[in-house]
């Protein structure tokens, strides 16, 4: 463990006993860091009723003024420049003036929705926040013209010690009052016009430290997802920070039914490279293993895809029917590695799994015809040169096609020679009747393109290597380019020439 993630576990730790001990026994939270030693001059509303006396006559009073309902009576009043310019300063002078002369404090907004308390958040005042927010706590409530509250903009700016107090002061209200009213004092589960909680934003701007206390002050917030169907969760995954993922998952209960939005998280820990978060996810919800990402393809194809071989090996260990679930295309895994020519990964799954090489998709195409379709010289070469697979080479899927018949028609000349390996899959005709020569010869373009003309003269070179029919010349005469444009087939001849003399 880095040590940023020992410092995550220790402040998630901290958090977990502020938030936690007074609603066990109402004894433990810390109250001078809540409270402090301000002398409150405002009561419920815009009245001027001090908050004095015992600790406890003091905590009362301030549990009665979040009861107080959630709009308070009369319109927005705007916001003087000089109101704005002193909030924004942390002038606690320019607060006082406001009570002199019975300002509806509660009720003040700047030109974007801010309140006094947004401003004093944004420029990190804790202090004056202490002030406005043990007078009007439900400010702490309050949104701007963005959506967003308080606790939204403390986030943003990643303010810890501000979000330290509004988790502390929210939990040690949620511990006095009954469920009904708690459920009105939650600023943790908010949303900004974009849909993100205030977690969201902390994420977004890597305070980590910030989102590990508002991860532990509501249990259902990182699961909740924004606009774009990304919940705080997925971003801790994408972010690779074990610590806040191990803690929202030890807290999450039954995720299968509260996450919200996209649900691919094992993906996402392969895409980060954290062998650690995919390890805790597996462990936790193997279920996520199955889940598709947005181009249907599922935790072990993904990363088959991205040639993740750590990561390919732990779902080959932890979850190995992994290997017979389908992508939403109805290909599966080994299909995936033939498509990106990894004969590595393909090994690899048949060596777990022996009998995927019989797996077809929709086409009933087994691997072999993935990698011929796909150009994948090092898996076909394999497939074909091992005793255990080369009779795939005779497959045919469901239109006849062998692989050998799909090759040529997408003109991979590399893996002819692998294929055409016996005269009875150069003999094998599919539902058209034809063979592959006959796909080659009727499907060569008359203008010369190198290309299928190369394809073509391997094909038939094998045929002839092989004893299958003798073979004279190519079959049909071809047209010379317009020697205006023949810089493309030069090229061409070119590049397939150094094909031809480079090792294989």
């Amino acid at each position: 463990m880095d040590s940023s993630d020992a410092d995550l576990d220790r402040i998630e730790a901290q958090s977990s006993t502020d938030v936690s001990h007074d609603q066990e026994n109402g004894t433990h939270l810390p109250m001078d860091d809540i409270l402090g030693s301000q002398d409150f001059s405002q009561s419920e509303g815009d009245g001027a009723t001090p908050l004095t006396g015992d600790r406890e006559v003091v905590v009362q009073r301030l549990l009665a003024r979040f009861r107080l309902s959630d709009t308070l009576p009369g319109e927005d009043v705007e916001m003087t420049p000089e109101t704005f310019s002193g909030i924004s300063d942390g002038n606690k002078e320019c607060m006082e003036k406001l009570v002199r002369d019975e300002t509806p404090i509660a009720r003040l907004r700047s030109s974007t929705g801010d309140s006094i308390l947004h401003l004093a958040v944004t420029w990190g005042h804790l202090e004056l926040v202490k002030d406005i927010v043990i007078q009007f706590p439900r400010l702490l409530l309050a949104k701007n013209s963005s959506g967003q509250t308080p606790l939204h903009v403390a986030a943003h700016g990643g303010y810890t010690p501000i979000v330290k107090f509004f988790v502390a002061l929210v939990a040690l209200a949620s511990s006095r009052l009954c469920t009904e009213e708690i459920k009105t004092l939650n600023p943790f589960v908010l949303k900004d016009e974009d849909g993100n909680t205030a977690l969201h934003l902390a994420i977004e701007g890597l305070y980590f430290e910030v989102a590990a206390y508002l991860v532990n002050a509501d249990k259902d917030a990182p699961l909740l997802g924004n606009n774009k169907g990304v919940s705080s969760l997925y971003m801790a995954v994408e972010a690779g920070r074990i610590s806040l993922v191990k803690t929202i998952l030890k807290n999450a209960g039954n995720l299968d039914s509260k996450l919200q939005g996209r649900k691919h998280l094992a993906h996402v820990a392969l895409q980060a490279g954290s062998l650690g978060i995919l390890d805790v996810i597996l462990n936790e919800y193997p279920t996520l293993v199955d889940e598709r990402d947005s181009e249907g393809r599922t935790c072990l194809s993904f990363g088959v895809s991205i040639e993740y071989y750590g990561g390919v090996h732990k779902i080959l260990n932890q979850s190995p029917k992994s290997v017979y679930v389908r992508n939403s295309d109805g290909s599966f895994p080994i299909h995936t590695a033939a498509e990106v020519d990894n004969s590595i990964l393909v090994r690899k799954i048949l060596k777990r799994c022996p009998d995927s090489k019989y797996l077809l998709n929709k086409l009933g195409q087994n691997v072999l015809h993935i990698g011929a379709m796909s150009g994948s010289y090092s898996v076909t070469k394999f497939l074909m040169n091992n005793k255990d697979t080369e009779h795939l080479g005779v497959g045919q899927d469901m239109n006849g096609n062998t692989p050998l018949h799909l090759a040529i028609m997408n003109w991979h000349s590399q893996c002819i020679t692998f294929l055409a390996k016996s005269s009875k899959i150069l003999n094998l005709r599919n539902k058209s009747g034809l063979r592959a020569k006959d796909i080659a010869e009727l499907e060569l373009k008359p203008n010369y393109i190198f290309q299928e003309r190369w394809t073509l003269a391997l094909l038939l070179y094998t045929i002839h290597t092989r004893g299958f029919e003798s073979v004279d010349s190519l079959t049909r005469p071809a047209e010379p380019l317009d020697p205006k444009n023949n810089r493309d087939y030069v090229t061409s001849t070119l590049f397939y020439s150094l094909l031809l003399l480079s090792p294989q």
